[in-house]
């Protein structure tokens, strides 16, 4: 009997022939998307840090293919980290002076009255930000699939699509 006729699901339950190998396909193509999903949330696609002396502790915006993460750091380390799923973002939005900017993201996490802010980017890096988020949302409401491009690909689409004529 090949390892494949006969798959134990517990010690109750045996599964053979044909209906072990039609059991093992799905299984494989979950296993095979949830490491491509954990592979692909490594995959940084835009980062911003606050300036010192501003912030003594860094605060980060970091977005990856699947989620933005927002780290404060409060103190010494302590930190407060909150992530959001590209789907859960309504809007970006950046303020900008001559030499800094903050970023405002409203989600449905927080609801719509309260946004989660973060202030003291670098002008060039926060503008950076907004376009990459917002190209990424702009894709995720028009069902664009994302996750066949390249890395370098991804990111110069993506700040295209999310690019305004204002900044």
């Amino acid at each position: 009997m090949n390892e494949i006729d006969n798959v134990s699901i517990n010690s109750n339950t045996n599964i053979t022939g044909a209906n072990a190998i039609e059991w093992l396909q799905p299984k494989k193509v979950e296993d095979h998307l949830l490491k491509q999903m954990i592979r692909s949330s490594y995959e940084i696609l835009a980062t911003a840090k606050t300036v010192f002396p501003f912030t003594l502790f860094p605060h980060t915006i970091t977005l990856d293919r699947t989620k933005v993460t927002i780290i404060k750091r409060n103190f010494i380390l302590s930190s407060e980290t909150v992530s959001f799923r590209i789907e859960d973002i309504l809007n970006v939005s950046v303020n900008v002076t001559p030499f800094f900017g903050s970023i405002k993201i409203l989600t449905r996490v927080f609801g719509t009255e309260k946004p989660y802010q973060v202030d003291h980017f670098k002008r060039g890096e926060a503008i950076h930000l907004k376009h990459i988020i917002q190209g990424y949302l702009i894709a995720a409401r028009r069902n664009i699939d994302c996750s066949t491009l390249e890395h370098g690909e991804l990111i110069n689409l993506l700040g295209q699509l999310g690019h305004d004529p204002t900044g």
